[in-house]
């Protein structure tokens, strides 16, 4: 048999004039016998030994099919050729926020939570949003996000309600941006009865006590709540809600409201003034703030009442008591009734530190057992209704810590609970067309609200309380 393929080997060396014993050796490989006898001899059992072989495997890879329940008979398609590698896994990072607390500085809540110096350094160091780091207070929160390592890559927090500073981490240094957000103001309206007390009828509903007690400031001319307030007693109100992106953020102003306490109806609406300050006023025009505070502080009980003849704890005997005993924690802060003058700044062993402030030519008030004065309470200052003047303490003759309040009319004493309380100037007749104006609206929607309760809650604020 010849070897074919050695041919045109062959053909070339005779083309270009070779020959010799290249030729010769070239001429034989052509008829030399490809394979041996020996070959010929044992092709069959190579053969065999090759089919058994390629069986087994398809043997087992039937088997290793049959028992994955996964396995497809459909062949995995051969991956593309210009597919992209696929990206290492992003480094994992873990985000925290810790609430600053008093005397906390940046450096100490950096130490707390195992953050370096370096970091601290870098970020303070960024520009001056970073500066202003040194400056946190209590209650901010501060949302931090670390790597693997424990290295610093973001840092977050809110200076305000509505504004947001952040630092990222770009390389080994960080940049700090600002948000500001505008709030949208949505009208809304509540309702409560009173079973114990205001700030439990405010949580039922889903107000705050923040919110409580700008509801009470508004009234407190007219309503103690802490004495005056009884079961039964309701109120409604008109306010606006701040809202970011649709989700609730904060309470607003207080549009306008009404307070029913033992049967008798007070209203009030916002108005801002032609002095450009926001009051509330009546209906009609009148200021709701009086010229006098109902009680100079923020008290727990009346420890003693105003009496002409009442036995004196420490003496044991019968003596005129010419003001109110109002029982407060010491330390709490004592304001001032009205807008007027210091009298008097002294103390004596039975009154103690006290005060006497003079308002217009008719009025004056005194505020006996005080722990301190308030700075910058001198004789002669001019002080502003609701300043604060002193703090509650018992110096003097005092069994307790409280504020003996007096109030004095023409150089006599009154009973500070029961004088009828002067007004603060109602509106002008200039200003009476712009107020009718600005209030009346605010005045229908509140009954409109009323008439119409089961569709005045526009939205869910904080979870109402199950508690009385």
């Amino acid at each position: 048999m010849a070897n074919l393929h050695i041919l045109p080997r062959l053909r070339a060396l005779l083309g270009a004039g070779i020959g010799g014993e290249e030729v010769e050796r070239a001429r034989k490989d052509v008829y030399r016998k490809p394979y041996t006898p020996l070959f010929w001899a044992f092709a069959p059992a190579l053969f065999l030994v090759g089919l058994v072989w390629v069986a087994s495997g398809l043997i087992q890879q039937r088997a290793n099919a049959a028992s994955d329940p996964n396995a497809s008979d459909i062949p995995p398609k051969p991956s593309h050729p210009n597919a992209l590698p696929t990206p290492p896994p992003a480094p994992s990072l873990e985000t925290f926020t810790t609430q600053v607390q008093p005397g906390d500085s940046l450096s100490l809540i950096f130490e707390r939570h195992g953050f370096t110096a370096r970091d601290l350094h870098l970020l303070v160091e960024s520009g001056p949003l970073g500066k202003q780091l040194k400056d946190i207070y209590p209650g901010y929160e501060i949302e931090f996000g670390r790597d693997a390592e424990h290295n610093l890559i973001h840092l977050k927090y809110r200076p305000g309600r509505w504004k947001t500073v952040e630092f990222q981490r770009v390389g080994d240094e960080f940049e700090g941006s600002t948000e500001v957000k505008t709030p949208d103001a949505v009208e809304s309206y509540r309702h409560a009865t009173i079973d114990h007390s205001l700030f439990l009828a405010c949580r039922r509903i889903g107000l705050d006590d923040a919110f409580a007690m700008e509801l009470a400031e508004i009234f407190r001319w007219d309503i103690d709540m802490f004495l005056d307030i009884r079961k039964g007693d309701e109120f409604h109100v008109l306010y606006e809600e701040h809202q970011i992106d649709g989700q609730f953020a904060d309470f607003g102003d207080i549009l306008a409201a009404e307070f029913i306490n033992r049967g008798k109806s007070y209203k009030a609406v916002r108005y801002i003034d032609h002095v450009g300050g926001p009051r509330y006023y009546t209906p009609s025009g009148d200021n709701l703030r009086k010229a006098f505070l109902r009680a100079p502080l923020k008290y727990s009980r009346i420890s003693s009442n105003f009496s002409l003849r009442r036995v004196h704890p420490l003496w044991n005997k019968t003596m005129p008591h010419l003001g109110i005993d109002y029982a407060a924690p010491a330390g709490t802060p004592v304001r001032a009734a009205g807008d007027g003058h210091v009298v008097t700044r002294s103390k004596s062993p039975s009154k103690g530190n006290y005060l006497v402030l003079q308002h217009g030519e008719r009025y004056q008030t005194k505020y006996l057992h005080l722990s301190r004065f308030a700075r910058g309470v001198e004789p002669g200052s001019q002080v502003e209704q609701g300043q604060v003047i002193g703090f509650v303490g018992a110096t003097g003759w005092a069994t307790g810590p409280h504020l003996h309040y007096e109030f004095l009319v023409d150089g006599k004493h009154t009973n500070p609970g029961r004088i009828q309380l002067p007004p603060a100037e109602p509106i002008t007749a200039d200003e009476s067309e712009r107020f009718d104006a600005s209030s009346k609206p605010l005045l229908v929607a509140l009954e409109n609200y009323k008439n119409n309760r089961s569709l005045a809650y526009l939205s869910p604020l904080l979870p109402p309380s199950d508690n009385p």
